[in-house]
């Protein structure tokens, strides 16, 4: 279960950012992750919880946005969305692609107080 690591280092940068900033509290931390990133998202929600406790993000909110796979197929020349990874392109069956997005993690706002 990498999401447990994932979910203390997630919540050490936002409240290192935070005390660096002078907050006392954070209250909500939005995630952004790729559809290619092997994250589960309901591990990642409970390890986020564990993680919190006792730090000044303790009942912070977790809201995660879903970011959909796309890729750039170097065959047909058009971008496509994928529904998992090693997948062909489903317009001509090739398989030389580059992925744009989906498999990233990224914390991509906090609310402090």
């Amino acid at each position: 279960m990498h999401e447990l690591s994932l979910s203390i280092n997630t919540v050490d940068a936002v409240v290192a950012h935070a005390k660096a900033q002078g907050f006392h509290k954070v209250t909500l931390v939005e995630l952004d992750i790729g559809a290619l990133s092997c994250i589960e998202s309901q591990a990642l929600a409970t390890g986020f919880e564990f993680a919190c406790r006792e730090t000044i993000a303790e009942g912070a909110r977790l809201k995660i946005n879903h970011i959909k796979a796309t890729v750039w197929c170097s065959h047909c020349k058009k971008n496509i969305e994928l529904q998992q990874r090693d997948m062909c392109c489903p317009l001509c069956g090739g398989y030389q692609l580059a992925i744009e997005t989906g498999e990233e993690l990224k914390i991509k706002q906090i609310e402090v107080a």
